[in-house]
């Protein structure tokens, strides 16, 4: 709280034990002074949520000049995920990428816009990344014999042959036939040695699920470099992967999520694996490497999504 004064800091702790609710309303307006709207909404969650005698001691501590949070962080065993505004005006984004550096095996996810609490746009998104952070680090329950809810956090990945057609007028149908069964093959042999559930085949490509980020991006990675290293016709397949609550329904899979992987996928190259900006963000911290191809608008959304391609190649 370098940019406050002794005095104000000190009149803030007393705010806060004398009247929480102005104290509240008081710091969202602070750190959301060009979103009068959010601020008020962000406000009453302050009030709920924050327990007024621990806000009062953290202002009251943070005079204390040797007083330093980051010599807490190595402490911090529990599952971690950071996220941060790029363009916070308040707290610069340096700061949660310092805050995550300083917490063992913490992940940080960048998030655009300059407010912390989000009400136009990305709410969604900021949803799913918790979700999905929260069932990676959950303890899996034992298996149940029982269907999987209609709608749960998964992340979906779509391959697809690229030059498929041209490959099957050049070799003819059998011979075309056999390369598609080659690669049927090392997609599926893939797909469960990294735990994917195969959804669908479309002929010349994939729809695989998995329960955990990382897996998927693992597998992403598996099928290029077994493609890269398969003897004969060059099987030359595009990526793609996005992650939410996608709507199950006898076996398939719908909805929102899954078309945009789709989108993902068919805006890659052979050879290519791209993924949602909310695919990296999870995976931060696992030793990926991403390269930022952009925004583009994938038909059927009006909301711009950033998409990050994945290195394989060692």
């Amino acid at each position: 709280m370098d940019s406050f004064s002794e005095e104000a800091v000190r009149a803030y702790a007393m705010l806060w034990r004398t009247n929480p609710g102005v104290a509240a309303q008081s710091l969202a307006d602070l750190t959301h002074r060009s979103h009068p709207t959010a601020g008020q909404q962000l406000g009453r969650i302050f009030f709920e949520s924050i327990n007024p005698q621990s806000a009062a001691q953290l202002f009251e501590d943070s005079l204390d000049p040797d007083w330093n949070a980051e010599r807490n962080l190595p402490g911090i065993s529990a599952p971690t995920l950071v996220m941060h505004r790029r363009q916070d005006a308040l707290f610069p984004f340096a700061i949660g990428q310092k805050i995550a550096a300083g917490i063992r095996n913490a992940r940080f996810l960048p998030l655009e816009g300059d407010i912390h609490y989000h009400a136009l746009g990305d709410s969604e998104a900021v949803l799913n990344a918790m979700l999905a952070f929260l069932a990676e680090d959950a303890p899996k329950p034992a298996p149940k014999a029982s269907a999987p809810p209609d709608s749960a956090f998964r992340a979906v990945l779509f391959t697809d042959l690229v030059g498929h057609t041209e490959m099957m007028s050049r070799l003819g149908d059998d011979r075309g036939r056999d390369v598609l069964r080659e690669h049927e093959r090392i997609t599926r042999e893939v797909l469960k040695a990294n735990g994917g559930t195969e959804v669908k085949t479309m002929g010349d490509g994939f729809m695989a699920s998995f329960g955990s980020v990382t897996k998927a991006v693992e597998c992403a990675v598996a099928l290029q470099r077994a493609f890269a290293e398969h003897v004969g016709e060059a099987l030359n397949v595009r990526v793609g992967l996005n992650a939410g609550e996608p709507i199950e329904e006898d076996g398939d899979l719908f909805g929102a999520t899954v078309i945009l992987a789709s989108r993902i996928a068919a805006k890659a190259a052979g050879g290519e694996i791209l993924v949602a900006d909310t695919v990296r963000g999870l995976c931060s911290g696992k030793g990926f490497l991403f390269a930022d191809r952009g925004e583009f608008v994938a038909k059927g959304f009006e909301e711009p999504v950033r998409v990050y391609q994945v290195s394989w190649r060692m």
